[in-house]
């Protein structure tokens, strides 16, 4: 998994649904530190979130994971 990809995908989905980074962080129970984080690169989802990410996010759990659409 390439966390820059995900990260850059994490972004570009949670803005398209018009989501700040506190109300994903909000969705899955982190902090918006973590949201950042991710979104830049600097560190992939914890395993335990992949699926809640996936259904907040309106993507399949695989296409997250490879960070393409």
């Amino acid at each position: 998994m390439d966390c820059y990809k995900v990260g850059k995908l994490i972004h570009s989905l949670r803005r398209e649904l018009g989501m700040t980074q506190k109300a994903l962080a909000d969705a899955l129970h982190v902090s918006d530190r973590t949201i950042s984080k991710w979104e830049r690169g600097l560190g992939c989802p914890d395993v335990s979130l992949l699926r809640e990410l996936s259904n907040v996010l309106k993507v399949n759990l695989e296409r997250l994971l490879s960070g393409d659409l």
